[in-house]
This record gives structure tokens, sequence and C-alpha cells, in this order.
């Protein structure tokens, strides 16, 4: 087939426009090296030397409380109340007993009944907790620990699930790392915290690019969050079936690789 010059000089750039729009279309869909780094903006970590504040939980409706109480009461009898009978060698704590925080903060406990521990910090709950005891043991000696501590870790990690940890502090990074990293195709840019505390629900976001994300509120976690690892727009292109995509790419690059040459033919 032979085209006059003028059909060329008005339709060979628009081929030539074609070609380069599916190039950048297939560059898009990869995913690039700056992605999948850490703590590559923001500013220098020298400047966000900082000292580390300890990270206090307060206790919150459903928490399961693991108690112990010892004294230096001579009768067995009386402490006896407080002891787990049933526990057997090897637990994390054989003296403890677990108590639920219901939904007014109160535990209900031997000899004294309903105490609030609502919105305590544990080192708190010990000291209100050994101050009723006081009045029936002799100087007691009480450990608070919830032991229902656990979060949630979904969308683009390598092992999306809830996670129960036996203490009291855990970070984002740490979350992350339990639920193996993310994939290839999770987003760092914007990792969401779901939190709920005293029934309102708040949320969180997390770049894991900034530097400065050691000072954000949400960089512990506390009990029952979620977090979710959103996937970068490149996996919708990546995930679907093999033939389908080279028949996408394929068909669309045969078709200006003829409209080329046929205009290039004399």
């Amino acid at each position: 087939m032979v085209f006059s010059p003028t059909v060329k000089k008005l339709y060979l750039p628009q081929a030539w426009g074609v070609l380069a729009l599916l190039f950048l279309l297939s560059q898009t869909a990869c995913i690039q090296h700056q992605q999948l780094v850490n703590f590559d903006s923001g500013p220098a970590f020298d400047s966000l030397m900082v000292p580390v504040q300890p990270h206090t939980l307060r206790i919150q409706p459903d928490d399961l409380l693991s108690i112990s109480v010892l004294s230096q009461t001579a009768d067995p009898k009386i402490t006896a109340p407080f002891q787990n009978t049933n526990a057997t060698a090897g637990g994390d704590d054989p003296n403890s007993l677990k108590y639920l925080v219901d939904a007014s903060g109160l535990i209900n406990m031997p000899l004294v009944g309903e105490i609030p521990v609502l919105g305590l910090p544990t080192q708190d709950a010990r000291d209100t907790i050994a101050a009723r005891l006081g009045k029936y043991l002799r100087s007691p000696i009480v450990n608070v620990r919830i032991s229902n501590f656990r979060f949630s870790v979904l969308g683009e990690v390598n092992k999306a699930g809830t996670y129960s940890i036996p203490y009291e502090q855990m970070s984002i990074l740490e979350a992350l790392g339990q639920a193996g990293d993310l994939t290839k195709y999770g987003n760092r840019d914007n990792v969401l915290i779901i939190r709920q505390t005293n029934g309102v629900r708040t949320y969180g976001r997390i770049n894991l690019h900034q530097r400065d994300l050691f000072l954000s509120p949400f960089y512990y976690l506390q009990q029952n969050d979620i977090v979710y690892v959103e996937p970068l727009k490149a996996k919708v292109g990546d995930t679907a079936d093999g033939t389908t995509k080279i028949l996408q790419w394929a068909l669309p690059v045969v078709s200006v690789v003829g409209l080329i040459a046929s205009f290039l033919v004399k």
C-alpha cells in the first residue's frame, strides 16, 4: 500500500505518539526502587535525636488483667482466694489470676469487690489494688499485666493475621515485622492504623518513608489496633492473567508497528 507524502506527514507523528504512550504506560506499571525503601525522606536522623519516652498503655474495657498478689500474712487461707491453684509449670506467672475489665471499667476481686481501673496504667492499677487489699493483707505485693494485648495486620503483608504478645509495648515497625514485612506491592506512603479507645474510633496514618515517623502518636500500638497496608497501583497490572496481559500489550503494539511500516513503504 502506497500513501502520499501528505498522508504520511499527517499520520506518522500520531503513530509514534501512540508508541510513546504505550511505553510510558508500561513504565508506570513498574515498581520503582524508591517505593521499596524506608526512612529515605525528611529530616536527618541526627536532628531527631530526642529522649525516648516510655510508652504507657491505659486499661480499657474487655482487657484481661493478669494479677498476682503476695503478702506477708501468715495465714495461707487469707491469701488463697488470690492464688492460682491450677497453675502449671512453665506459665508466665503461676501465681496470677485473670480478671476481665467490664464495660464500666471495673474488675471484681475477692474480699474487696469492685475496683475501678478504667484508663489507668497498669502501674497505677497495681497501687490502687494494693491499697484496697491493705485492709485485709499485710504489706500486699501486687503485679498487674494486660494479658490479652493483641493487634491485627491486614493488606499487603506477607503474613496477615491477628497477633498476641506477652508484653505491653509494640511499635508499628515491630508489628509489621511480626507480619513478615510488606510485600513488594505494599504502599509505604500511607499505612493506616485503626484504633478504638473508650468507645471512640480514631484513625492515624504512618508514612514509612518519613524519618520522623518515630515521633508519631501512632508509632506505638495500643490494644486491638488494626494496621492496614494498602496495595500500590502497580499491582493491578501485575496480578492480571498472563495471557491477558500479553494480548493487552501485544495487539496495540503490533497494530502500531504495522501502521508505521505501511507509511514507510514507497
